[in-house]
């Protein structure tokens, strides 16, 4: 297992010299910009990686094929994936002269056989007679993945790779309002196996996709892993969040993720069976986040629950970090720590430890979203900390 995996799914969670409370992370040097994550063929939109044996899976939101004067075309699909490789030294493998939507520079080389669909299915209930869930009424089910897969199995011997993703049913107006501020959510489990093959047809294929439940969490529960996760000495720790802004936490047997009678919630301090309403009091996990888009993980190297991201309400690439001894804390303040350029808007604030070369690497790659005239584009940086 590499040591990636390993830190995901066998994370130590014994205290070192850190204590959350009073660790402020502060940055080494000066952060890199590496260009741009970009697929040549596919405008893609919001994306978020994992490990998945020697390669990197990402997942992104609306996604658009390229025409032949690299203009995005129809049809949309809410969702798309794909892969990127590393280096021989194990570092994201950034190679120069990969078209964007910002011309000819550096990138991160997507690929990866869409064929056109969404790579999370579309449930019948959410106008799935189109790729990109726009029903008759000129709504739309806007299937976005928020956070990446979260790896649960990972076979040393066969390279196999099973995760998982929940997702909002967030259905949409026209001008993107939100029909259901508080939306049921679909459970989707994510397999891998590679195959032997060295063919251009099995490196383009993509992991397969299964629909484990259309309403794992009703219209009455918070969305647990819908805002992000982390698996710790096999256990999952799920972070959900409410229009209202709270953030709460439930956790389970990584290998027991689909049954939800495993599951555990931590209200009013302390664990319970009992799942609680989304508006319900002693929920939120007081400074887990900064209130917007982000990434949870852990750190070895800290030996601490990490989350980045953005601030909520946030319009630039302004990036927050705050950590943890423990997935419910008490976590420190959150502090910004990296400000990126963008195209006046960014959002889809992300950390990639996936992306790392090995789990004593005292560092993270971030990526964000920006758009332009020519479709979207994802930059990607490396920021290293202080020892």
């Amino acid at each position: 297992m590499s040591p990636r995996l390993s830190c995901l799914l066998a994370a130590s969670v014994a205290l070192g010299g850190w204590a959350s409370a009073d660790f402020t992370p502060t940055v080494s040097g000066t952060p890199q910009v590496l260009g741009n994550v970009t697929d040549p063929t596919i405008d893609r939109d919001s994306c978020t990686s994992v490990r998945f044996g020697d390669r990197a899976l990402w997942t992104c939101r609306d996604s658009q094929p390229y025409d032949s004067n690299g203009i995005p075309t129809l049809p949309v699909y809410s969702s798309s994936a794909s892969w990127t490789d590393f280096n021989s030294s194990g570092q994201p493998n950034v190679q120069i002269g990969i078209q964007s939507a910002q011309g000819d520079q550096y990138g991160l080389l997507c690929y990866g056989d869409n064929n056109q669909k969404p790579f999370f299915p579309i449930i019948s209930s959410e106008c799935s007679d189109n790729s990109a869930g726009v029903c008759s009424d000129g709504t739309r089910y806007a299937i976005w993945p928020d956070s990446p897969p979260l790896v649960t199995e990972a076979d040393i011997n066969t390279g196999a790779v099973a995760a998982y993703t929940w997702i909002h049913q967030a259905h949409l107006t026209p001008s993107l309002l939100s029909l259901d501020p508080d939306p049921p959510a679909t459970l989707y489990r994510i397999n891998y196996t590679p195959t032997s093959s060295a063919s251009d047809a099995d490196s383009s294929a993509l992991p397969t996709v299964t629909t484990v439940n259309n309403n794992f969490w009703t219209a009455g529960q918070l969305s647990y892993g819908v805002y992000g996760g982390v698996v710790s000495n096999g256990t999952a720790y799920l972070y959900g969040q409410n229009t209202a802004g709270t953030v709460g936490l439930a956790q389970v047997p990584a290998g027991s993720i689909e049954d939800q009678t495993a599951y555990q919630y931590y209200v009013n301090g302390a664990w319970t069976s009992t799942a609680p309403g989304v508006n319900d009091t002693g929920l939120n996990i007081e400074n887990a986040s900064a209130g917007g888009q982000g990434t949870y993980y852990f750190s070895s190297v800290w030996n601490l629950f990490v989350w980045i991201g953005q601030a909520s309400g946030g319009l630039g690439a302004d990036f927050y970090i705050t950590t943890a001894a423990a997935p419910e804390g008490p976590w420190a303040r959150p502090t910004k720590f990296y400000s990126g350029e963008s195209n006046g808007l960014a959002y889809s604030l992300q950390a990639n430890p996936s992306l790392l070369t090995n789990s004593s690497e005292n560092a993270i790659y971030l990526t964000w979203t920006a758009s332009n005239n020519m479709g979207y584009y994802t930059t990607l940086a490396y920021v290293e900390w202080e020892s």
